[in-house]
């Protein structure tokens, strides 16, 4: 790059950031940080059993300690919460209607767990109806048959099955934390119609797994990718969910580093990476360090580089540099300038400039153009062009071009058939408002 392209870069960096000063920066579609999730308020019935587990465990600093004070312990925990009380006619459709009907949603969490807690092998169908008849949401569904599950096992699975209306996935989750054997042992008689769904029941185990004992959970994991269920590993999220939702933070990241190297542990990490980095990314980045050159974590690297840098990006980019060269860093310095250069361009452009030529400064710089391509399509253009990997070069153009193409489509079009991207590329460029925004 001449001192010239430098010169003329450094001005059109600084002459868009006067243009955010003017309040003219576009704002960009990004995911919601992941936090509480609809799939933890639908396990709201396991929170019981585990802080059960934690009164009982004391000291929760080790997570080996933890995770062998809940094996077991969902049992008969669940057994304990199913069997308080008994309902039936009046009673039972009295408490159904106020935890579906009542005005006051606090009313109505209070009575459908009062509902559940009075749920038994006997009146679980007289319940069932009495929630169908109410007009039971999806939510109430899930948690009704979690319960159910837990309680009547394949009784239940049968009764569901029958009925038509049904949460399979749910009921079998439930069943596995109570009786893993003979949830576990259904998907290997499964009717015909249910074949179909038998991915879904598995991860119905899972999570009931992961709510009894991470470590079933994981050995089972391992069974199913034996058996050749390729996308197993992913199910390492479940598991990794559990443990961050039983614990604390830094204990689910020394229960991840336990694990054996490879998907599984790769998998596990990426998703106790993201909340650790969220609350204390120092840690989280001494944490990974470690495991920075496998290729297994390059994953959870990117995420404590991302969730750093939305709140430290010099820092987070920093400390990505001096990792050693692998997938990790790359993938990691890519996402990091991809936030910074939203917070501030010109320092984000000042640090490229100072990167030698490398496959991290190319990942770098892929990250800030195609960020920087929905403020200023053209400065991106030409730091897209200076990537040295021809490869990435050309997939951060198309990349860039699309978000040219949706800002300013005649000027994109103008440009294309100078942009040195195929014929096919350019079609995609053309085609992209048809898919969603990255």
């Amino acid at each position: 790059m001449n001192s010239d392209a430098l010169k003329n870069r450094g001005l059109a960096i600084l002459g868009l950031t006067l243009a955010f000063a003017a309040g003219t920066q576009l704002e960009k579609i990004t995911s919601p940080a992941s936090g509480t999730t609809a799939e933890e308020d639908r396990r709201a019935l396991r929170i019981a059993d585990r802080a059960d587990s934690q009164s009982t465990s004391g000291d929760n600093s080790s997570a080996s300690s933890n995770l062998g004070d809940r094996k077991g312990g969902s049992a008969s925990s669940l057994g304990n919460l199913f069997s308080s009380s008994t309902l039936s006619g009046s009673g039972l459709e009295a408490l159904a209607r106020e935890a579906l009907s009542d005005p006051n949603p606090v009313k109505r969490r209070l009575a459908f767990a009062r509902l559940l807690e009075g749920l038994t092998p006997e009146n679980s169908l007289e319940m069932r109806n009495q929630l169908e008849a109410l007009g039971a949401d999806r939510q109430n569904w899930q948690e009704f048959h979690y319960a159910w599950g837990a309680i009547a096992g394949k009784a239940a699975f049968t009764d569901a099955l029958a009925s038509g209306k049904h949460d399979l996935e749910a009921l079998v989750s439930g069943w596995a934390a109570v009786d893993p054997a003979g949830a576990i042992g259904i998907l290997a008689d499964l009717p015909e119609e249910l074949q179909g769904q038998k991915e879904r029941l598995e991860n119905g185990i899972v999570s009931g797994l992961a709510d009894r004992n991470p470590e079933e959970a994981v050995a089972y994991i391992g069974t199913l990718i034996e058996g050749g269920r390729e996308n197993a590993f992913r199910l390492m999220g479940i598991v990794a969910n559990e443990v961050l939702r039983g614990g604390d933070t830094a204990g689910a990241a020394t229960w991840a580093a336990s694990l054996i190297d490879g998907p599984l542990k790769g998998e596990a990490m990426q998703e106790v990476a993201s909340r650790y980095a969220r609350t204390d990314p120092e840690a989280a980045s001494s944490w990974i360090e470690p495991f920075a050159a496998d290729e297994f974590a390059a994953d959870a690297v990117r995420e404590v580089g991302r969730n750093w840098a939305e709140k430290e990006p010099l820092a987070a980019v920093t400390w990505l540099d001096n990792l050693p060269e692998g997938p990790g860093q790359n993938s990691g310095l890519n996402s990091a300038f991809g936030d910074w250069e939203d917070k501030d361009p010109v320092a984000a452009g000042e640090y490229l400039l100072t990167m030698a030529g490398s496959p991290k400064r190319d990942s770098a710089v892929s990250g800030f153009a195609r960020g920087f391509a929905w403020q200023e399509p053209e400065t991106a253009i030409a730091w897209a062009q200076d990537i040295s990997d021809p490869g990435l070069r050309t997939q951060t153009l198309q990349q860039v071009g699309e978000a040219f193409f949706r800002r300013q489509p005649d000027e994109a079009r103008a440009w294309l058939p100078e942009s040195g991207l195929s014929p096919a590329m350019q079609q995609q460029v053309l085609t992209s408002r048809n898919r969603r925004r990255r």
